[in-house]
């Protein structure tokens, strides 16, 4: 397999461009988890099969081009504490969607930017200049109206959102960091794995039978949800944090 971007000097082209199309899928992910959580199935049960059908659909396409071993990797551990701390992201941010309108969740989502350009100094050693904190700083100004008490906006839904945007933000910055060794295709791989195998554990106590509409919902959800992955984490690795994060 060729080089991976991982191992290339940053392009910042590359990274916005990655993003905006990775934001773009997932937001049709969005609306897909909308309709599977107003059909109250539990978020374990949608983040199992959806991981499950990422993580079969990587194994098929690597093991049909004699790739497989791709997967290799020697940091487990990383990977154990991404999963761990990924599913936290998904699994809040659907519960956040069965109870608020999904504008008001992906609203709340967008502190991402500003938490994960903070934690990038410290975390990361990134440079942030003064234009980068001036476009994340009039986001993040929006979102504090918006979730303000008096809005109506602050509710459980809106505590739930909250925390599926620091756990992303930390992924995220997890992606970063370990895009000096791992390639996009690795750290999405086991991202899924992770998620299915957590919702699995819970399945046989939220399990509810899927009529063909929502499985069909479902696979969609997982399609886009795969290229969605995959078109963010390579924005990640090909950009910094404070580069990529303001097109969200």
């Amino acid at each position: 397999m060729s080089q991976s971007p991982a191992h290339k000097p940053d392009n910042n082209l590359h990274g916005i461009l990655f993003m905006l199309g990775g934001v773009f899928v997932l937001s049709l992910m969005d609306v897909t988890a909308k309709l599977l959580v107003e059909a109250e199935y539990s978020p374990f049960q949608i983040l199992a099969i959806r991981g499950w059908i990422i993580t079969l659909c990587f194994s098929s396409f690597l093991g049909m081009r004699g790739q497989i071993e791709y997967l290799k990797t020697k940091r487990r551990r990383d990977y154990v504490i991404r999963a761990l701390i990924g599913f936290c992201a998904p699994f809040l941010f659907f519960t956040a969607l069965g109870t608020m309108p999904i504008a008001g969740v992906v609203v709340i989502f967008f502190a991402a930017p500003f938490i994960m350009t903070a934690l990038s100094i410290p975390l990361l050693k990134e440079t942030v200049g003064r234009y980068r904190w001036t476009a994340i700083g009039i986001g993040f100004i929006g979102v504090v109206i918006v979730i303000q008490p008096s809005g109506g906006t602050f509710q459980i839904g809106a505590f739930y959102a909250l925390g599926a945007c620091l756990a992303y933000c930390l992924i995220q910055l997890m992606t970063r960091w370990m895009s000096d060794t791992e390639h996009p295709i690795q750290l999405v791989f086991y991202f899924n794995l992770g998620t299915a195998v957590i919702g699995t554990c819970a399945l046989p106590f939220v399990w509810k039978p899927m009529p063909i509409e929502h499985i069909a919902i479902l696979l969609v959800m997982a399609c886009v949800a795969m290229l969605g992955h995959m078109l963010m984490t390579t924005a990640f690795t090909r950009a910094p944090v404070s580069v990529v994060v303001p097109f969200e």
